[in-house]
């Protein structure tokens, strides 16, 4: 068993594009070295950042082995990046290890405490 506290995540560099100021994922990099080289079969990646990690989501869509979960403001993908709907939820193997908690009217009021908490015992508690 083991936990990390990653910062900066680079969750928004794809495979192949830099972007949001993030050049490299290193939560992408350093899971799939767990799973490739130290043979960890099950991997728990959760996003707390207020943009949704889309280069972590494409870098684990279709993968059962990570199990990639994001909370973030969406509105209705008008908010940067723009992706990160509910209804994103991998494909084909990968399907159901995606998971958006995707906030609209983050601002007025704030996201905070509270839905944060709301979230974590709704969703990531079921698990």
């Amino acid at each position: 068993n083991g936990f990390a506290v990653v910062r900066p995540p680079g969750h928004h560099a794809e495979e192949s594009a830099a972007m949001g100021f993030c050049f490299f994922n290193s939560v992408a990099i350093t899971a799939k070295y767990l799973r490739d080289q130290l043979n960890i079969s099950k991997i728990l990646i959760v996003d707390l950042d207020v943009h949704h990690g889309n280069g972590t989501q494409q870098a684990f869509y279709a993968d059962p082995s990570i199990l990639y979960i994001s909370l973030h403001r969406y509105d209705e993908g008008n908010f940067f990046p723009g992706s990160g709907a509910p209804n994103e939820v991998g494909t084909g193997l990968g399907e159901g290890y995606n998971i958006n908690i995707a906030w609209t009217g983050g601002l007025d009021p704030p996201m905070g405490d509270v839905e944060y908490l709301e979230a974590f015992r709704l969703v990531l508690l079921s698990f």
